[in-house]
């Protein structure tokens, strides 16, 4: 089957593409040596978990503002808002975390904060407008697109922070993403999305209540955002990677730049295989059994002590999480009428926000209470006790057909 490249001729989804890519590419390298300086200064993995708890408080907490703003006001100037606010906290970074060994992690913490502020502004804003900018047919092909770009940033960011780190300076990390940051405002700001969604001005408060009864009623949307949410929380060793490459595999800073990629690897060449092959008959069945397999791959990744080993099990990780993550976007797209996409985009960023951060923050509880491999093998095996149980409360997620409305 040949890909279809029609999106590639779309300026504004270029545009976007560009600042999703750089975006991503800046806080992963932030995100890679804030965590590694974290961990370095205290050595204790439960402040991994409480720096993911810093970021996503926020974001959570201003999400569904950010949804009522989307829906309420022009997408592309929302999110705009959002992105200056997450350059801010590069120049905190720049000032005060620029050197090798840290007199105070304080710094670290309020930066990542600053991010979680700009992400619970950007991420439903910026979700809402990829719906303005492309057709509904071409919806499974930009969640495609999307992936790829994100999970390039992924294998890139990480890997180049671990070198920079080693061979130069956290100073040099920070400025590299300070300029990244900066590339993807501006391609934001050239996006041409001038429509303002046609919504009467209610107040926060009942437009709120409409796009959270909107998804609570939509049980599909429901079921492929809970059951992502509740698999990847409880499989997020991703968040102990630090600890895995100082205690287990004894590679360091460079080591966890690696093991951070590894999945990205993974997510994006099953994204090219995406392109050719794109999933349309049997999505919902499809998509549950890439969530149980990435519980599978949680538990051989706890089980392991070879460090080459962990690169191909999390690159595998990476692929089959990516089928969902492509699954759901689409799902999201084709099943939220216009005027609902800020809310709805709002809810599944509070989702996502709750099974990456606060997943990340169960995993560093979890390590201290039970041991780092225990809690990883723990981890897994509830991803696959979770799939079981939406695949039998939730049957129309099972069903779910993507032939003849998605090319």
């Amino acid at each position: 089957m040949n890909a279809d490249w029609t999106l590639l001729t779309n300026r504004s989804f270029l545009l976007f593409l560009g600042f999703r890519t750089f975006m991503v590419l800046g806080f992963q390298i932030v995100g890679t040596i804030a965590h590694w300086q974290v961990y370095a200064t205290t050595r204790d993995s439960i402040f991994i978990g409480y720096l993911a708890l810093t970021e996503v408080i926020p974001a959570i907490s201003l999400s569904l503002v950010g949804g009522y703003w989307a829906d309420s006001y022009n997408r592309r100037r929302i999110a705009l808002i959002g992105s200056l606010i997450t350059l801010a906290s590069t120049f905190i970074l720049l000032y005060f975390s620029g050197n090798r060994e840290l007199s105070s992690i304080l710094p670290l913490f309020a930066a990542v904060a600053v991010i979680g502020i700009g992400r619970g502004i950007v991420a439903p804003a910026s979700n809402a407008l990829l719906g303005e900018i492309v057709s509904k047919e071409y919806y499974g092909r930009a969640a495609v697109f999307n992936s790829i770009g994100w999970h390039a940033a992924l294998i890139i960011g990480p890997a180049m922070a671990g070198i920079l780190y080693e061979k130069f300076s956290p100073l040099l990390c920070y400025q590299i993403a300070t300029g990244l940051i900066v590339l993807s405002t501006l391609s934001l700001f050239f996006i041409y999305a001038p429509l303002i969604p046609n919504n009467k001005r209610e107040k926060l408060s009942i437009a709120v209540k409409e796009g959270l009864h909107f998804v609570f009623r939509t049980k599909i949307i429901l079921g492929a955002i809970t059951l992502d949410m509740f698999a990847v929380l409880f499989g997020g060793a991703v968040a102990l990677l630090p600890a895995f490459s100082d205690i287990i595999y004894k590679t360091g800073a460079e080591g966890l730049g690696y093991l951070r990629a590894a999945p990205a690897i993974g997510a994006a060449a099953m994204g090219l295989i995406l392109l050719f092959v794109p999933i349309r008959r049997h999505a919902g069945k499809v998509l549950l059994w890439a969530v149980a397999g990435f519980g599978v791959c949680m538990i051989a990744f706890g089980l392991n002590k070879d460090f080459q080993t962990a690169i191909i099990i999390l690159a595998l990780s990476g692929a089959v999480d990516n089928i969902s993550v492509v699954m759901r976007s689409t799902i999201l797209q084709t099943h939220t009428p216009d005027g609902m996409r800020g809310r709805v985009s709002a809810v599944n960023s509070i989702f996502i926000a709750s099974s990456n951060e606060i997943g990340a923050f169960e995993s560093g509880f979890a390590a201290k209470l039970m041991g780092l491999v225990p809690s990883v093998v723990f981890g897994g095996s509830m991803t696959i006790l979770i799939v079981i149980a939406t695949a039998w409360l939730i049957p129309s997620l099972r069903r779910l057909s993507f032939a003849g409305t998605q090319k």
